[in-house]
């Protein structure tokens, strides 16, 4: 809560978010590293290529790094709703802003234009479902043949039970309770701004991007919530 009593807005919890974030990050997502190296994996060009990607959710630019340093050539634009996360990653990717511009905006609002690349990292899930649909297709439109989107993210269990046991071991390593009952959910002990989130299970997000017309999707990582999906044009 703000200090008017005001819930913020999503800028406005990430802007709060920023200075800790990455410590936060890799203390409570066990597998974050792995999200990000699986995302990067996904890219099908060599690195002596030129493309360009378009990164929605930019963050601190842990993942927008990765790129740029595993693909010398590649030309990264990076959206974030955030400008105190977009002044963070402006501090990490200074070797790089030859090949980096960073622009303040909504994920699914503030761009256009053709792209090589799409990815993202724990970013689409604050999206709601028919959101998130929408985006997929306007992904898809403005890739160009053969290009790749990636996107690691939270996602529900496609079964309940799967949810309970899940939480049960977020609850056993973070200590977390809740006056509600014995468990908190993944999400709230990995996210503390869970009421912006809205996760979707990977079943319901592969058969979204398979109606937007990518021919090609698979899932090649996953751990517990969360989960890589790739696909191809």
């Amino acid at each position: 809560m703000s200090r008017s009593g005001a819930t913020p807005s999503l800028r406005q919890e990430f802007d709060r978010e920023a200075p800790g974030y990455d410590r936060t990050a890799r203390a409570s997502m066990p597998g974050y590293t792995e999200l990000h190296r699986a995302l990067v994996r996904g890219i099908p060009f060599l690195p002596t290529r030129s493309f360009r990607v378009l990164e929605l959710g930019v963050g601190t630019g842990a993942l927008t790094s990765a790129v740029l340093q595993t693909f010398p050539q590649a030309e990264v634009v990076g959206l974030d709703v955030s400008p105190k996360m977009i002044a963070a990653a402006r501090r990490r990717l200074r070797p790089f802003l030859d090949r980096v511009e960073l622009r303040a905006g909504r994920l699914e609002a503030a761009w256009e234009g053709r792209y090589d690349v799409v990815v993202s990292a724990l970013a689409i899930h604050h999206l709601l479902d028919q959101q998130k649909w929408a985006l997929f297709r306007r992904i898809a439109r403005s890739l160009t043949p053969g290009g790749y989107f990636g996107d690691g993210d939270d996602h529900l269990p496609e079964d309940p039970v799967f949810d309970t046991r899940y939480a049960q071991i977020a609850a056993s390593e973070f200590g977390g309770r809740s006056p509600r009952g014995p468990y908190r959910s993944p999400q709230v002990v990995w996210h503390e701004h869970e009421r912006f989130d809205h996760p979707c299970t990977v079943d319901a997000e592969v058969a979204a991007l398979r109606r937007a017309r990518f021919p090609h999707v698979g899932v090649p990582w996953r751990f517990f919530g969360q989960a890589v999906v790739w696909a191809y044009r």
